[in-house]
């Protein structure tokens, strides 16, 4: 979740909240066209204004934060000390109301553009292609049509995923960009074969010319800011979610990536935006860092708004001790973005991998495939 600007007077409120809340409240939130801090002041509101309520069960709630406007959090926490409550069942009790009084619409209120998600971090090695590849398998198995970019010069995705490269006669993603293409993107697109896709999951696989994409996208002068966003846009009607697996580094590409996923005019807060793999090691700690500033410094230069969707925290496995667990606990006190996953450290992931079988295919009953699921449920939203 992202600052919502400096245009509205809003106060931050950090409190404990359950994953299964959390999702429900941002999926039921978009059904009504509302950004998720606004359900959350209308469901205070309400709380506020109504009587007491039954215990609400808050088993493995975790660290949260949201933007009210200025007063609201005050009022709260007020309220929670007079009902003798904690502010974690206080805005439990909020929330479920909120849903109750709230149910699923049976169309959504409120048009969107096309979800666009980057994948990324600038540290290599922490599963930006397995995240990747395995939300957009979940998004295209629930019936959602989905684009998946190599937009890693390395190809990982593209070899993963058994696609031996572009098609005949196809022009690269970059060629795109730089204006140099003779045929329609769409010419560069792979579907991946299996069933449980449905033909709804399009692969945009890498090029080797992409290792050149820094280099020539910078002696474009006419037009390079908004070269992805232009090579992209004649595919974005035929699909429902494009997700782009980033490149390790923080270069131009990545920088044009994140300008790609820039909240749009009319957009609600949430709806596109960066997801962040990470491991609970200092090393991630350090490259989010990074990260964060180039996100911040794009959106200064270019007055952009760019919403950080949250941290999937991969391969994570207690039992490699009380340092490990320690940076755990400090992804999920980072509450604004914060941990919308945890996936732990499985065979099924290294093997999907190895034998170059998308994960839902190759272990679709997998705890592993069931993150990616619940996590693209969320997303989805």
């Amino acid at each position: 979740m992202t600052h919502p600007g400096a245009e509205e007077a809003r106060e931050k409120l950090l409190v404990n909240l359950t994953p299964e809340l959390r999702r429900d409240l941002r999926i039921r939130a978009a059904e009504h066209g509302l950004n998720m801090q606004d359900a959350v002041a209308s469901a205070i509101t309400r709380w506020l204004e109504g009587p007491a309520l039954p215990e609400v069960a808050t088993k493995g709630a975790k660290s949260w934060g949201v933007y009210l406007p200025a007063g609201t959090p005050s009022r709260f926490t007020q309220a929670c000390e007079q009902r003798e409550l904690t502010k974690v069942q206080g805005m439990a009790q909020a929330i479920t109301l909120w849903l109750t009084d709230h149910p699923s619409p049976a169309e959504r209120r409120v048009a969107q553009p096309v979800k666009r998600i980057l994948v990324g971090n600038q540290k290599g090695g922490v599963g930006k292609t397995f995240v990747a590849s395995g939300l957009a398998q979940a998004m295209a198995e629930m019936g959602l049509r989905v684009l998946l970019v190599d937009y890693d010069a390395q190809g990982h995705l593209t070899r993963r995923l058994q696609i031996p490269g572009l098609p005949e006669g196809a022009d690269s993603l970059l060629k795109h960009m730089l204006g140099e293409a003779d045929k329609h993107l769409a010419r560069s697109l792979v579907a991946l074969p299996h069933e449980r896709f449905g033909g709804r999951l399009h692969v945009l696989p890498a090029s080797r010319d992409a290792f050149l994409m820094d280099t020539r996208l910078a002696l474009l002068q006419v037009g390079r800011d908004t070269a992805l966003t232009r090579a992209l846009a004649p595919l974005e009607d035929g699909y429902d979610v494009i997700v782009l697996d980033g490149p390790p580094n923080l270069g131009l590409a990545i920088d044009l990536a994140i300008g790609y996923v820039q909240r749009r005019p009319g957009e609600l807060i949430d709806h596109s935006g960066i997801l962040m793999p990470v491991w609970s090691d200092r090393s991630s700690f350090d490259a989010y860092e990074l990260l964060n500033e180039q996100i911040e410094t794009h959106c200064r230069m270019t007055g952009a708004i760019v919403d950080q969707l949250g941290f999937v925290v991969n391969a994570y496995d207690f039992r490699k001790g009380v340092v490990t667990r320690s940076f755990y606990d400090g992804w999920n006190e980072l509450t604004t973005p914060g941990v919308l996953a945890t996936l732990k450290d499985a065979i099924e992931g290294r093997e999907a991998s190895d034998y170059q079988v998308p994960l839902l295919e190759h272990a679709p009953e997998s705890g592993q495939a069931e993150v990616m699921r619940s996590l693209a449920k969320e997303l989805a939203a």
